[in-house]
């Protein structure tokens, strides 16, 4: 790829041209108005219109789960604004795809968002944009460069890809070639006013980025601040002898559980002014100013959430039927500084609740307990129709530096029956046969579609934990050019640790503390497509075949993984599968769970539990 063409130049001398058209002055516009002896009807005449100042706009990460809608919300708020011109830092389709057609369809939706902005859009690529050569080749034949720069008002734009070398998600770098682009551009621009550095990963913060630490060494005698996006929440650093702002979303995925916590949707108002960039964070139902979290604030809160201090046992029944019952709750406070707590509950068509102790306060390195009593609005239910009862602890910390950041701790409680883990009583060969299972003894329940059906068990011996799952499908779409996650796949989450611990988990960090799995199966043609092979136990095996209407999975999950978290008498393990069932073109292909996904908001304390049957 040639950096430094002729059409480059042509490109960047042409678009120089609408940004100077205007002869830059720096004097003040004169201001005519009859004054008179005495008090004024103003504060000051100092106008506040330099002409060497100027507004724009930054959009932030699309993608990664986006959000339907949330984008051309921004848009539209853009065109009340009216910056000159906007910025972004990447993640503008989903991508992870070598499909043409499929990367044609999403940068022409997006083209159509960002046709509508009544000023000039800047392209930038993240990991979502461009993580092959085929997504890089479509790219470049659209927007014609991957990384490049402009000069504005004597302001240095340098927009960065921080994707050069193919590698994904935080694994960001900058590569000699573009390295030597970066030298050559900060030379030749050495004394411009101040370097707005764009780009999509935060390098910083990342190992074996190649050449970014000898970017960051060029930066560093100059004024400048960098902007990236990403980690789909927002965080100011002051590094390097500039700022560095890491920013949210505008519409990728994000639990938004305040601005306070870095989630938030928002687009970036800056205003440049000789002392530096000014940031109003425009969350899109508000507007925060640069400090909304700092490097300490984030460090503070992100402690306190790591900690998980609320740990809820989970309501086991032995019954079909549940009339009520108690749930145990405990709260611990690490922080040198009293806790507060406000429990809240939400309505339940199923269940009321009563906490015994609604405020707390927590003295500081103790424990405390409460209790909430939970009952059926009705005389009696099924267990397995009730609807949870969500609530929620306020935490907060009214004696810290940082007294109006109040932590939300959201839970589902329901009665839970567990299910029964049984020993195999013969040998289980992985071989995608399932003669040696006697049965399919669990099933997906709610499947929308007849041409679906989902069977699964687990078993155990003294070496191992063994999955079998069957699924029809009569519609089987498999593609190794695609990840297994964008055809037909299927996948479960293992949690092995103590049941305190096991069932709080929500799969934050993607599943860090279980065992995340998924496959495409194979065909005659094609090998299995796999996912998350790495969270694999060292020893686990597993096979995934398909004939015309069906596909077997079969895994053996050495038990060793199990016992190393809960000793040799071990009790339990937290289970859930996932079955994706693509059929036509679109998007947003169905997927369905044994139990809620536990990342998402309808997850439960205790679903998928499996306790071991020793009285077999």
């Amino acid at each position: 790829m040639i950096r430094s063409s002729l059409c480059l130049f042509i490109f960047l001398f042409l678009f120089s041209i609408p940004l100077m058209a205007q002869e830059i002055s720096c004097n003040k516009d004169q201001l005519t108005i009859d004054t008179i002896a005495g008090p004024q009807s103003f504060t000051h005449l100092n106008l506040n219109n330099d002409r060497c100042q100027f507004q724009f706009a930054i959009v932030t990460d699309r993608t990664g789960g986006h959000r339907p809608g949330v984008f051309m919300d921004g848009v539209n708020k853009l065109n009340l604004l009216q910056p000159e011109f906007v910025m972004s830092v990447g993640d503008l389709i989903e991508g992870y795809t070598e499909d043409t057609l499929e990367l044609e369809r999403q940068w022409n939706e997006f083209e159509g968002f960002v046709d509508q902005l009544q000023m000039p859009f800047f392209y930038l690529p993240g990991n979502h944009d461009i993580t092959n050569a085929v997504m890089e080749s479509v790219y470049m034949k659209r927007f014609g460069h991957t990384y490049y720069h402009f000069i504005y008002k004597d302001v240095l734009f340098l927009c960065l890809n921080t994707e050069d070398q193919y590698r994904g998600s935080n694994k960001g770098t900058i590569s000699d070639e573009q390295y030597k682009y970066i030298q050559q551009v900060l030379a030749a621009n050495e004394n411009v006013r101040w370097t707005l550095v764009f780009m999509h990963q935060p390098l910083w913060i990342l190992e074996d980025t190649k050449r970014w630490n000898e970017v960051e060494q060029l930066l560093e005698s100059r004024k400048h601040t960098v902007f990236v996006g990403h980690h789909h929440h927002y965080v100011k650093y002051e590094r390097n002898n500039g700022k560095y702002f890491m920013l949210a979303t505008t519409g990728g995925g994000s639990s938004l559980r305040s601005p306070k916590l870095g989630e938030f949707d928002h687009v970036v108002w800056v205003t440049m002014t000789d002392q530096g960039p000014i940031l109003a964070n425009l969350q899109l139902d508000g507007i925060w100013d640069e400090n909304v979290v700092t490097e300490a604030s984030q460090d503070f809160f992100k402690t306190v959430m790591q900690r998980n201090p609320v740990k809820i046992s989970p309501l086991l029944v032995d019954e079909d039927r549940f009339t009520e019952g108690e749930v145990l709750i405990k709260v611990q406070n690490d922080e040198n500084i009293p806790m507060q707590i406000d429990w809240k509950q939400s309505f339940s068509w199923s269940l009321k609740g009563s906490f015994d102790t609604p405020i707390m306060t927590i003295p500081p390195n103790s424990m405390d307990t409460l209790l909430l009593n939970i009952e059926t609005r009705k005389s009696s239910a099924l267990t397995t129709s009730i609807k949870p009862l969500p609530i929620k602890a306020i935490i907060s910390y009214n004696d810290s530096e940082y007294p109006d950041i109040e932590m939300p701790f959201e839970y589902n409680i329901r009665p839970v029956k567990p299910a029964s883990l049984i020993a195999s009583k013969q040998e289980i060969v992985i071989d995608g046969n399932l003669d040696d299972w006697s049965n399919m003894a669990h099933v997906i329940d709610g499947l929308s579609e007849e041409s679906l059906d989902v069977s699964f068990d687990l078993l155990y011996d003294e070496d191992y934990l063994y999955i079998a799952a069957k699924v029809q499908d009569d519609t089987l779409v498999v593609d190794t050019g695609e990840v297994a996650w964008r055809q037909d796949f299927i996948g479960f989450v293992v949690n092995g640790e103590p049941l305190a611990s096991s069932v709080m988990r929500k799969g934050s960090g993607w599943y860090e503390n279980s065992i995340l799995f998924t496959i495409a199966p194979a065909t005659n043609d094609l090998p299995s497509s796999i996912f998350y092979e790495d969270k694999l136990p060292e020893g686990t095996e597993y096979t995934c075949v398909a004939n015309a209407t069906s596909y077997i999975l079969e895994t053996a999950i050495p038990l060793s993984y199990i016992k190393e978290r809960q000793g040799e008498n071990w009790k339990s393990i937290r289970f859930n599968i996932i079955v994706q069932d693509r059929d036509g073109q679109e998007e947003n292909w169905p997927r369905y769970y044994y139990e809620p996904n536990w990342r998402g908001k309808n997850n439960y304390i205790g679903s998928g539990l499996f306790f071991k049957d020793e009285k077999q």
